[in-house]
C-alpha cells in the first residue's frame, strides 16, 4: 500500500496530541523484509527526553491508524532529530534561539548561505543576528538551517 506523507504525518501526530509541547519533525514509512519500518523524528519546545520518546513509541504502537496497515507488521523507531538534522519548522528554529546556524534560503536581500544566530521565529518569519545586525527572513524563503557546531 502507498500512503501519502500527509497521511503518515497526520496518523503519527494524532498519537501524541495530548503532549502539546512535542512536535513531529519528520516521518518516513518504508517497506522492509518483515513489513514496514516507521521512523518518526520528534522534538519538544523544551528539549525531548528518552521517556517522552518511549511514550510516543508506545502511543504509535497502540493508536496509529492508516487504512490497510497492520501495526503488528511495523517496526517503529521514535528518535530526536539530532544536531546535524536540517531545521525547517518555526518551532524547531524557535527551540534553537541563541544557537549559531547556517541557513540556506531563497532571499535575494542577504548572502546565501547565511551564517547567523537565531533571535526569534514565528510561523511567518525568522529573525537572525548577522554580526551586529538583525535580519528578517520570510520562513517561506528558508530552505533549511543547520546548527553550526562549536568544537
Amino acid at each position: 500500500m502507498n500512503w501519502t506523507d500527509e497521511e503518515i504525518r497526520a496518523g503519527i501526530e494524532e498519537c501524541f496530541e495530548e503532549a502539546t509541547d512535542i512536535f513531529l519533525v519528520d516521518a518516513s514509512l518504508n517497506a522492509s523484509k518483515r513489513g514496514y519500518q516507521l521512523i518518526a523524528k520528534c522534538e519538544s519546545d523544551s528539549g525531548i527526553t528518552i521517556d517522552q520518546l518511549a511514550r510516543i513509541n508506545r502511543s504509535i504502537h497502540n493508536n496509529l491508524s492508516l487504512p490497510g496497515l497492520d501495526i503488528e507488521n511495523v517496526s517503529v523507531e521514535v528518535t530526536s532529530p539530532g544536531a546535524n538534522y536540517p531545521v525547517k519548522t518555526h518551532r524547531h528554529f524557535n527551540r534553537l534561539i541563541g544557537h549559531p546556524m547556517i541557513i540556506e534560503h531563497h532571499s535575494e536581500v542577504v548572502q546565501n548561505p547565511l551564517e547567523c544566530e537565531i533571535v526569534s521565529a514565528t510561523s511567518e518569519s525568522l529573525t537572525v543576528k548577522v554580526g551586529d545586525e538583525n535580519v528578517s527572513l520570510n520562513l517561506s524563503d528558508v530552505i533549511q538551517g543547520k546548527v553550526k557546531l562549536r568544537w
